[in-house]
């Protein structure tokens, strides 16, 4: 198989908690770039926070293909992080879901595009705001509008995810009950967020998961699906690991995700990227 895009997640694929490339990576992926395979990342972190690790690539261009971001509800230009591409969750099912998450005791981070607008986050000051404000924002150079309720903000843009601060032993039960109720609303998951050291519950529009942002970026070569390489590590990824030519889960993936996959990349990611350009995947 002519293999020619390369769709790689970030946390636990192209960095660890240190949040650094490492330099076999690093060489492996700009290797790939040079024999003429495309390179793109698709995370569910925002522009902001996965720049600085495109940019650790070191990738040449002088054309980049865009980043996938949000979990794909997101595709952005790089370097300017213009939008490309985004899909919102509906207006009246984001003040909905909000209140769910308060009902259960949780503050509520809409995400927006922040290219087209002046916030990146809408945040009901509700439940566990200290723990949100503590975890999450006191890392993160965001701009964030505070607010009771989302139904109070009559120029809310329609948020691309709508997250929870959890704690990871809570994760997956009340990602469980909000899926049932908002089923065939919303795309549900717990997340663990490694260099935050907390799970996020995670909600997007039904139909959003990576896969359709690499397909987006993929269209525009005449890419097709069987010509894409996925390598992933958790949940969200399994999408498209499913739904790509070559799917990879990454060693340290549980196993849902590498039972998703076409291979497991044993011995990390430099060395698996190596292999598929000498050909071992063909």
């Amino acid at each position: 198989m002519d293999y020619r895009l390369l769709a790689l997640d970030c946390d636990g694929v192209l960095v660890g908690p240190d949040n650094v490339v490492p330099a076999d990576v690093a060489e492996a992926v700009r290797a790939a770039e040079a024999s003429g395979v495309k390179v793109c990342v698709a995370t569910g972190r925002s522009f902001v926070e996965v720049f600085p690790v495109w940019r650790q690539l070191g990738l040449v261009g002088p054309q980049f293909e865009p980043l996938v971001t949000v979990g794909g509800a997101l595709v952005v230009e790089v370097p300017s992080g213009r939008t490309l591409y985004q899909q919102g969750i509906r207006r009246e099912v984001a003040v909905a879901f909000a209140r769910a998450l308060a009902e259960a005791g949780y503050a509520a981070m809409a995400f927006v595009d922040g290219w087209r607008n002046d916030a990146d986050y809408y945040i009901t000051e509700t439940g566990n705001i200290g723990d949100v404000d503590d975890n999450w924002f006191a890392q993160m150079n965001a701009r964030v509008r505070r607010v009771q309720d989302l139904a109070d903000c009559p120029d809310l843009p329609e948020p691309l995810r709508i997250s929870a601060v959890v704690d990871p032993a809570d994760g997956e039960a009340l990602a469980a009950a909000l899926r049932e109720r908002f089923d065939g609303q919303l795309n549900l998951h717990p997340i663990l967020a490694p260099n935050y050291g907390i799970t996020i519950v995670e909600a997007f529009p039904p139909d959003v998961n990576k896969l359709a942002g690499v397909r987006y970026v993929a269209q525009a070569w005449r890419i097709s699906p069987k010509q894409i390489v996925a390598v992933g590590d958790d949940v969200n990824d399994i999408p498209l690991l499913e739904g790509v030519g070559l799917g990879v889960a990454m060693l340290n993936a549980p196993d849902t995700v590498k039972a998703s996959a076409d291979t497991v990349a044993t011995n990390g990611l430099g060395a698996f990227i190596h292999a598929l350009l000498d050909g071992v995947y063909a």
